[in-house]
């Protein structure tokens, strides 16, 4: 067994991955997807079963040994409880920096035989990882920081294991979206970390990009431009769903999203530009697109240190001692 060491306090995270149930239902030692796993586990969470070594605990999800490595085979959906060394035949060595929900810390040496799956890491520098288990007589199934590292456990990734499958609030944005059927396609990716601590999915047309607590879909020429700007690291995360923008003076129409730093604004004539900062502000004081047109260039230096962003009707001015002014085109 392996000694306790920090409980996770933060009763948001234990909601993580048990407040959307998986979408279908896998069939004993079949493929399984990441979502369906954490609902399985969370279901000793939440009643507090007892570890023990000997009988079963039977819920909803069948019958299992309620030890470390039944806990696990109970998650993945194993015919039965196997043991810590069994469970080496039904996994694969992963790198430490893949761990992802419904992985497994395996060990089985140095006088530890131990089994965890891994939920999220604790902090920034993937030292600390954040996991499910039942690991001792006394206790009852945790979620739980592991504050001293790997330990010299093996990150372990089932065989089945379904890394396609979306979870979690991306299955819900993409299921309502119309799923497969959806302007997005099929999973070509599985959910992995953004930057600056959200999480994505790639998809054939799009993705979806998640950050506490909601997600949006981001595709097309909009997700062009993104991906070709830096991303979330210069433009923050979406803040909107991509939707019709108003008709310019000409009769263009086009389309918008919103991210926390920026507005993306595209038609088929000008293509996709941001507007941000202080010349959005002028942008949107003027009335918009249904004033000023669409964007029809990024911002450009302008001489004596300052920018300009031009658009269908008019050119938006700034500088640093004079604020924003605008001209005609």
């Amino acid at each position: 067994m392996v000694r306790r060491l920090a409980a996770l306090t933060l009763t948001t995270l234990a909601a993580t991955f048990c407040a959307i149930p998986a979408a279908n239902a896998s069939a004993p030692d079949e493929p399984i997807g990441r979502g369906e796993v954490m609902d399985r586990a969370w279901s000793w969470i939440e009643e507090q079963v007892p570890y023990s070594q000997t009988g079963c605990h039977n819920n909803q999800f069948g019958c299992y040994r309620p030890d470390c490595s039944g806990y696990v085979s109970m998650a993945w959906h194993l015919s039965s409880s196997l043991t810590t060394w069994s469970l080496w035949n039904v996994t694969f060595d992963i790198p430490a920096d893949d761990l992802q929900p419904g992985d497994a810390l395996l060990r089985d040496s140095g006088g530890v035989d131990h089994v965890a799956l891994f939920v999220r890491w604790a902090d920034a520098a993937h030292t600390q990882p954040v996991v499910r288990e039942e690991y001792d007589f006394g206790h009852v199934a945790e979620e739980l920081v592991w504050t001293d590292g790997l330990r010299g456990f093996t990150p372990r990734r089932y065989n089945q294991l379904d890394d396609l499958a979306p979870y979690g609030s991306i299955a819900v944005k993409y299921d309502s979206m119309g799923g497969p059927g959806s302007v997005l396609g099929r999973p070509v990716r599985g959910e992995r970390d953004a930057s600056l601590g959200g999480r994505f999915q790639q998809f054939e047309n799009g993705m979806i990009l998640w950050h506490p607590d909601v997600a949006y879909a981001v595709y097309g020429d909009i997700l062009t431009r993104f991906w070709a700007t830096d991303a979330e690291r210069r433009w923050g995360f979406p803040t909107m769903d991509e939707a019709d923008a108003a008709r310019a003076p000409d009769g263009t129409r086009g389309r918008y999203q919103f991210f926390e730093r920026g507005l993306f604004l595209w038609s088929p004539s000008t293509g996709t530009h941001v507007v941000h900062d202080a010349i959005y502000d002028a942008f949107h004081g003027a009335g918009h697109e249904s004033v000023l047109g669409y964007p029809t260039t990024d911002e450009v230096d302008e001489a004596g240190g300052g920018r300009a962003q031009r658009f269908q009707k008019a050119t938006i001015h700034w500088h640093p001692d004079k604020g924003t002014w605008i001209t005609d085109n």
